[in-house]
């Protein structure tokens, strides 16, 4: 695994960012805490202790997960809930489903049959020798996985892959400068590709990244609306593609290859597949119980739409095969079946490998959001900003516009689930008070979250593609920038168009 490296002065602006929190967070809490706000009691006080959250996450002066636990113990410590109903988010089922997702694709990667479906696809003919269709189709496989892999997962696997082909075509690239220079671009180009693909192949699904998690969840808290499996999918895989395929065509454009066609290049990838060896048993095991799960999570939807929501499978599916449930049964039984090496697919190993960090920041921010509903702060905070913003946020695409935009350029340097974490209740309590449907703006500003491409500190994949040291910081923020704007066009047409026809 490549990890991210930070320049000096980057890990010197980190060091000072964080100590700044440190001072600022109890600042203001403590203003706010003591300022005299039109709020009820536990709405006041749960205002102080989400602006303190909010800060330890924009500052990361603290674990984000720290922070994300923080938040609910000191709603209880200062009267807004008991700890029952402060703590009871960290049990929602979302969690579960996310915990699931861990789990399956923890049970892929231990057969490696990740690895050898991406090389596989590389050494497809399409590809046929062509470093810039090489390119593409290490960004399209990125895109793919990410769909059912946390993207920072993808991005891992996927970027030692990248660098073994640049490999290759140095070793049989003519050795001069100027060939050097070329190839060493076109290979930091070829990280980034796949380090954005990564991103946006994860809005395409409910469990692709922790932000989708979150809104399934507040949605369904907050304005009675329940998004499935299917429904997700029928937005999110449209906008995802129109979005991937921009990466794909501005990176490509931006980090040309140095030649047409390199003759070495599929043989090298062959050569790595037949080390493989062939399909092992525990793959086809791991793969079969995966595409389990695939059906699990889109049966309700898939019945309901053939059957019609009222016929009894279609009525026992919405209620039995619940997504957390579907993963976490399938995750359960690569605990029981054999793998490679006389193991089974997953080992105790497996549990203590999850990315608790991730599922404890989502349990937080469901729990911030819930709270903020429960105690009107999210209604009075909305009538506030529709109240200074006027009549950019009268209409309902106003207000997505506006919003989408503003979280784009947010998640730039500030964690995507925290990001959605706190502006989701916002947002929503905006819409509510202007007497519109809230789900497509919050829908859109959630993908919004997963389209942040100038810096290396944006997303974990970005942070990856930075740390292979062959791209220049202003050529990252050059072409992010460019991408930060056409997803925003793509968002905003997705949330006009595919959005409301989707979930109509």
């Amino acid at each position: 695994m490549v990890t991210a490296a930070l320049s000096e002065a980057e890990a010197a602006f980190d060091r000072k960012r964080r100590r700044a929190g440190l001072v600022l967070s109890p600042v203001v809490f403590v203003a706010l805490f003591w300022a005299p706000l039109p709020l009820g009691p536990e709405a006041h006080a749960l205002a102080a202790i989400a602006a303190l959250t909010v800060v330890l996450w924009v500052t990361e002066a603290i674990p984000l997960a720290a922070a994300a636990l923080l938040g609910p113990s000191l709603a209880v410590v200062f009267g807004v809930t008991g700890p029952k109903n402060a703590y009871a988010a960290f049990s929602d089922p979302l969690i579960f489903l996310f915990l699931g997702g861990f789990l399956l694709a923890g049970g892929l990667s231990s057969q490696g049959f990740d690895r050898r479906a991406a090389l596989w696809l590389i050494s497809r003919p399409i590809v046929a020798g062509s470093p810039r269709r090489a390119l593409i189709a290490i960004a399209a496989i990125a895109f793919g996985f990410s769909m059912w892999i946390s993207n920072t997962a993808t991005t891992a696997m996927m970027i030692p892959v990248a660098l073994g082909l640049c490999d290759t075509m140095r070793r049989v690239l003519p050795d001069d400068e100027d060939t050097a220079r070329k190839l060493e671009r076109y290979g930091g180009g070829m990280c980034l590709a796949l380090a954005y693909a990564s991103s946006i192949g994860g809005s395409a699904t409910p469990i692709g990244t922790g932000p989708n998690v979150i809104a399934v969840g507040m949605l369904e808290d907050m304005a009675g609306t329940r998004i499935d499996f299917g429904q997700w999918m029928a937005f999110g895989v449209p906008t995802a593609l129109v979005g991937g395929l921009v990466v794909i065509a501005v990176c490509a454009r931006a980090f040309p290859a140095p030649v047409e066609r390199i003759d070495g290049l599929t043989a090298e990838v062959d050569r790595q597949l037949a080390e493989l060896g062939p399909l092992s048993q525990g793959e086809r095991r791991a793969v079969a119980i995966f595409g389990l799960a695939v059906v699990g999570w889109l049966a309700p939807s898939v019945l309901r739409l053939t059957l019609g929501a009222d016929h009894s499978w279609a009525v026992w599916a919405d209620a039995t095969l619940n997504e957390g449930v579907v993963a976490l049964t399938c995750a359960g039984l690569m605990f029981f079946i054999g793998g490679k090496s006389d193991k089974r697919i997953l080992e105790g190993s497996a549990i203590q490998d999850v990315d608790w960090s991730t599922l404890l920041l989502l349990g937080g921010g469901l729990a911030l959001g819930r709270l903020t509903f429960e105690t009107k702060l999210a209604q009075a905070i909305g009538a506030g900003v529709v109240d200074l913003a006027g009549p950019i946020t009268a209409h309902p695409l106003g207000l997505m516009a506006a919003a989408t935009l503003l979280v784009i350029f947010l998640t730039e340097v500030t964690s995507n689930t925290a990001t959605t974490s706190m502006m989701l209740p916002v947002l929503i309590g905006m819409a509510q008070t202007r007497g519109f449907d809230a789900v497509p703006t919050a829908v859109v500003v959630t993908l919004a979250a997963s389209y942040a491409f100038m810096l290396p500190v944006s997303t974990p994949p970005n942070a990856m593609a930075y740390g292979t040291r062959m791209l220049r910081i202003d050529a990252m923020i050059r072409v992010g920038f460019r991408l930060d704007l056409l997803g925003y066009v793509v968002l905003m047409a997705a949330g006009a168009l595919i959005v409301p026809l989707a979930l109509g």
